[in-house]
């Protein structure tokens, strides 16, 4: 299973990444993508993801949620995307 995570969009008032999130730690600053595997979060110290802080949720769009602590082991791999745009023909979202 491929879980997503967004860098910034702000049509649908995403902003960077708040500093230490897992988004702001994986998320690449120069490419436009990164496929990466989590191997189902094995390896990976559990403690020191909890400790991370919650990425800020999207202020337009309630449909997208952050990374949290348990998303490494939720996917196969994590697809992260620099930045997105709002799709035309989808529903307006509010201002």
């Amino acid at each position: 299973m491929i879980g997503t995570a967004l860098g910034v969009s702000p049509e649908n008032g995403i902003a960077a990444p708040e500093a230490g999130t897992l988004e702001a730690r994986l998320i690449p600053p120069k490419a436009a993508a990164r496929l990466l595997p989590t191997r189902r979060g094995h390896g990976l110290d559990a403690a020191e993801l909890a400790a991370l802080p919650l990425r800020t949720g999207s202020a337009k769009n309630p449909s997208y949620l952050p990374l949290t602590p348990q998303s490494p082991s939720d996917f196969d791999w994590l697809a992260l995307l620099n930045r997105v745009s709002y799709n035309r023909g989808g529903r307006p979202l509010p201002e």
